[in-house]
């Protein structure tokens, strides 16, 4: 079955998806890429993700992708990049789970208060409507 035609977000070439989001020709740089990124993490065991990207040229997205999907704990090196929040190292996701945490218990907090806002104004005594105003407008001839 046939992919759908789209245009490739890396060069703008047009491709079948079948997976990938990207066109075979990107999807093989991208394989050459980490083929690199892994060479280097091996020759060099403490490089930290900003350094990676210096010496390989690589993407960081590229990198974490890796880091996420556990390829350098493949090759027995646990690598780990910054909590977009708080710097902590992380292997998974955007946040660490602190500021995971603190972000829930935020929106808890925030519904909470609106939950309470919304039973307060339910309980509130409707104005009464004044049942004089309109009348006497219209008259028969």
């Amino acid at each position: 079955m046939a992919g759908k035609l789209k245009n490739c977000p890396y060069c703008g070439k047009l491709y079948a998806e079948i997976g990938r989001k990207m066109c075979p020709d990107c999807l093989e740089k991208e394989r050459e890429m980490e083929g690199d990124v892994v060479a280097y993490v091996r020759e060099h065991p403490g490089a930290k993700v900003p350094e990676i990207v210096e010496e390989t040229g690589a993407h960081e997205n590229l990198i974490k992708r890796m880091i996420r999907e556990g390829r350098f704990e493949q090759i027995g090196i646990k690598m780990s990049y910054p909590c977009e929040k708080c710097g902590a190292p992380i292997v998974t996701g955007k946040l660490c789970q602190k500021c995971q945490d603190e972000i829930k218990n935020e929106l808890q907090a925030t519904q909470e208060k609106a939950m309470k806002a919304k039973a307060m104004a339910a309980t509130k005594p409707k104005a009464a409507k004044s049942s004089s105003r309109g009348q006497g407008m219209h008259t028969k001839f």
